[in-house]
């Protein structure tokens, strides 16, 4: 069953935009360096998906890397609507529907030819973000984009072809990856306190209360 993302989407976008409006993170939000986050995203998300389909041992348990791949995919969707959002694109023209899991969820992969459908989904993804990161890769690290005719071209598409193979991925898993980016980004907030974030890009990890 699908429907349209509609409010869900604009509730998101809008928390987005406040959660990087009072950490004063406007600065370091243009498309080239969402981009390159968005492709550091995906790969933490293969890396995850990938041992939930090792046929390994898991040194973790299979709840925990579970929940891991939840919150890889509200990474990469929170980065995917902040690149939208940033580069003046319609979300929604990559979202307009996304499968309504939360009654029923889909269950893991177990049997070989779901393994090999998710790990399909997780390489087309990847080629689909490549195709973004390509596109901005040689333009120069300005949020303005109105004079690069190439880019206004192009990256509309290519963001679209990511959104489709990400909302694939969130389909076989059995994730609605709004709900996915939404949750994320309330564990952002814990993260990354607005008094220790204020206009610093460090890592959670490095933040302190003397780190600005």
């Amino acid at each position: 069953m699908c429907r349209h993302v509609g409010d869900d989407l604009s509730q998101l976008l809008s928390d987005q935009r406040e959660f990087v409006r009072v950490r004063e993170w406007e600065q370091f939000h243009t498309p080239k360096n969402l981009a390159m986050a968005l492709g550091g995203e995906v790969g933490e998300l293969a890396s995850a998906i990938g041992q939930l389909l090792s046929d390994t041992p898991h040194t973790s348990p299979v709840d925990e890397i579970r929940a891991d791949v939840v919150d890889e995919l509200g990474d990469v969707t929170l980065y995917l609507l902040r690149l939208y959002d940033v580069a003046g694109i319609d979300p929604e023209s990559g979202f307009d529907d996304v499968a309504d899991l939360s009654t029923q969820p889909i269950p893991w992969p177990s049997t070989p030819a779901e393994r090999f459908a998710v790990a399909q989904a997780v390489f087309d993804l990847a080629g689909t973000a490549g195709r973004v990161l390509e596109t901005l890769q040689w333009e120069a690290n300005s949020a303005s984009m109105e004079s690069h005719a190439r880019v206004a071209q192009n990256l509309p598409p290519r963001l679209n072809a990511t959104a489709e193979s990400l909302l694939r991925v969130g389909e076989l898993l059995g994730v609605n990856v709004v709900h996915a980016a939404a949750a994320k980004n309330g564990k952002n907030m814990t993260k990354y306190p607005v008094e220790l974030s204020r206009g610093s890009s460090r890592k959670y990890t490095e933040l302190d209360a003397g780190a600005h």
